[in-house]
């Protein structure tokens, strides 16, 4: 991966830290817990960039982080992720305290930890879903982590603090182990925001289409219905309907069929002088035996038995 395109000539007036300012020795990493005093008010943001990769942790209260001209407020449990080159900048609220963790490392760390650049770059790739270095807008100014995450990545940052505090025999294998299991969680949740930007993205491109392919069920239920003229009902590909579909509904066209008809069913019913067959037919099952059985995998229980509840 070639991070120096994030160097671009811009950036070159503003400040940059190397990971050697830190002072703890030729280690390609470093961590640290920092905190700020309300009584210390820094009201300016103080732009700057690492030669670096750096994760910055909120563990408590709430600070402001400014990058790409715009300012985020970052709370308990909030977490960033800044790319080598890339400026930012942090800065406090008045009177208001916080504590965070900065996680710091060179690339190289990743690097040395993969066989080849291609598995790097498939890494890097699950690790920022909308790289830096192709839109800067879209680099992500916070994640907030869900409480199962939050808890690990917590507890992978304090265990980091200590491996580095005590430098015991074999800490760097230890420390680079915790790094990578550290970007693997937080690649996880940015892929899970990431997936959900597209299905969001889907259902607003194929939403009046799942709709006209809904009315359609809903007017025909109790005909015989083939897949086939739904999707030409919803002018879409196979393959594109059955996804759009299922992003809409949270369904499958068949699970959304068999509970339309089903819902169907429960209507007819509940009328005690129709009878039970006719309530297949009216709900457009094929035969009485696979109405049973859908019915029953449904409802969990039968037509029968739902019938004498409803009584």
């Amino acid at each position: 991966m070639r991070f120096k395109q994030l160097d671009k000539e811009e950036y070159q007036g503003i400040e940059m830290y190397t990971i050697d300012q830190n002072g703890h020795g030729d280690y390609p990493f470093f961590i640290q817990q920092v905190s700020y005093d309300m009584h210390y008010y820094v009201p300016h943001y103080v732009p700057h960039r690492h030669d670096y990769f750096q994760i910055y942790y909120v563990s408590q209260g709430k600070l402001k982080h400014l990058i790409n001209n715009k300012e985020y407020e970052l709370i308990k449990g909030d977490l960033f992720v800044i790319p080598p080159y890339v400026p930012h900048s942090i800065a406090a609220y008045e009177k208001v305290n916080y504590e965070a963790i900065e996680l710091e490392f060179k690339p190289e760390l990743i690097n040395q930890s993969f066989a080849s650049e291609a598995e790097l770059q498939s890494f890097m790739d699950f690790m920022y879903i909308q790289p830096f270095m192709v839109n800067e807008s879209k680099v992500r100014p916070r994640f907030n982590l869900a409480d199962k995450i939050e808890t690990d990545v917590e507890s992978i940052m304090n265990e980091l603090i200590c491996e580095l505090s005590r430098k015991e025999p074999g800490f760097e294998l230890i420390f680079k182990s915790l790094i990578l299991r550290l970007l693997a969680l937080v690649g996880r949740v940015m892929a899970h925001e990431y997936n959900a930007s597209e299905k969001n993205l889907l259902v607003n491109r194929h939403k009046e289409s799942i709709l006209k392919a809904i009315k359609y069920l809903e007017e025909h239920y109790s005909e015989k219905i083939y897949l086939k003229d739904v999707v030409k009902v919803a002018l879409l590909s196979h393959t594109a309907f059955c996804t759009a579909f299922k992003s809409v509904t949270n369904k499958s066209f068949t699970r959304y069929l068999n509970e339309l008809r089903v819902s169907k069913a429960k209507e007819y019913l509940k009328k005690p002088d129709v009878k039970i067959i006719d309530v297949s037919s009216k709900a457009g099952f094929d035969n009485v035996v696979h109405f049973n059985r859908t019915f029953k995998q449904l409802m969990y229980m039968t037509p029968k038995e739902y019938r004498e509840d409803n009584r």
